[in-house]
């Protein structure tokens, strides 16, 4: 087993773990599948390489990343043959108004990233062609989202300026109104763990079950694929760990273990759970050091668990009043998330089996 690639997974998620299985051209293979779109069709995916670069700005990397891949299309002969994939993925749990204007930001500029290495070459631009670029958008969130908005649609009277305002329409995965036989049959192994991602606030025994046929489905993977094996094991582990809390670790960890049938993947994937265990361990202790910088390393690693708690507490609170009342308003959200107080969160969590109504919780700023 390859621990680095374990713990790169485990230090990345959330914000960049779904980048890094996308890296891997077999799962963006997969992805392109679920676009059903004729232009994925082009792409000679058995080509395509990464491309080590980044457009997304600063101040959204927290809740988007992008990843650029560059693969040739299968029935064009003239240079340049190659298509650049770009694929925006939104981690956000809600849909991005904003998401026309960014997205033709980034791929404005791959296009004058071109020109400029392009410039290097040759003065004239006379024989320029630039290579053609299939924007992606991909969602993950939580809240239903229809479609991506055109530009227009925030322009004032943009009916009217529409003629002359920019345009586009990406190829859109909707990954929480994708239905399981697809994400199944047309997502290949990628597809599988995107179940879990898809579900991963469903009911305990639901996201156990799932749990257990994703992870058997995946041993089914090639020897040869041994490193996407361990790439999407890996994600699915540190899901396991960051949006199930640590009371469900321990029961998802042997349903993973326990749903392996070869003994020589099932020690591995033990190592495995050690090795992000560790990694998110000295995650807390650098979090913890950095927050002790003025009150002293112990008192700083003691705070930083602290609040690891109360954070645990207060995601599981809010997990569970949308299971059981649905949406909630964004008051009593801001309410839970303010409280530090660790009884007061578990008085609230025990009225969660009594409670009639959300106005029975007291809920007061």
């Amino acid at each position: 087993m390859d621990p680095t690639t374990v713990s790169d997974v485990a230090r990345q998620f959330p914000e960049n773990g779904m980048k890094l299985l996308l890296s891997n051209p077999h799962n963006m293979r997969d992805l392109l599948a679920l676009t059903g779109s004729e232009l994925a069709q082009r792409v000679d995916t058995d080509r395509m390489r990464l491309m080590p670069t980044t457009f997304v700005h600063r101040d959204y990397r927290h809740v988007e990343s992008d990843v650029v891949l560059s693969a040739p299309l299968r029935d064009v002969i003239r240079p340049p043959r190659d298509l650049l994939v770009y694929v925006l993925v939104e981690h956000q749990s809600t849909p991005d108004r904003m998401m026309p204007l960014r997205l033709l930001d980034y791929v404005v500029q791959i296009f004058t990233q071109q020109t400029r290495q392009w410039a290097k070459q040759d003065k004239s631009f006379v024989r320029l062609k630039l290579h053609p670029v299939l924007p992606i958008v991909f969602y993950t969130g939580t809240r239903p989202w229809k479609s991506v908005q055109r530009l227009s649609d925030l322009v004032v009277a943009g009916e009217r300026f529409e003629q002359v305002t920019p345009a586009m329409n990406p190829l859109f995965v909707n990954l929480p109104q994708l239905p399981r036989e697809t994400l199944e049959r047309t997502g290949g192994a990628f597809g599988w763990v995107l179940q879990l991602v898809q579900q991963r606030k469903c009911r305990s025994a639901e996201f156990r079950r799932l749990l257990g046929r994703v992870v058997r489905h995946l041993e089914k993977l090639a020897p040869v694929e041994r490193l996407r094996w361990l790439e999407l094991l890996s994600y699915v582990m540190a899901l396991v760990y960051h949006e199930r809390g640590p009371a469900e670790g321990p029961v998802l960890q042997e349903t993973i273990e326990s749903s392996v049938r070869t003994d020589s993947l099932r020690q591995e994937i033990s190592q495995m759970g050690k090795t992000i265990a560790e990694e998110l361990m000295e995650r807390g202790k650098r979090e913890g050091k950095r927050e002790g910088k003025r009150e002293g390393l112990r008192e700083g690693e003691r705070k930083g668990a602290k609040a690891a708690e109360i954070a645990a507490r207060q995601r599981t609170l809010i997990r569970q009043l949308e299971k059981r009342f649905g949406e909630i308003p964004a008051t009593i959200s801001s309410i839970v998330n303010a409280t530090h107080d660790v009884q007061r969160l578990d008085q609230w969590l025990d009225q969660i089996v009594i409670a009639e109504s959300l106005d029975d919780f007291g809920f007061e700023p």
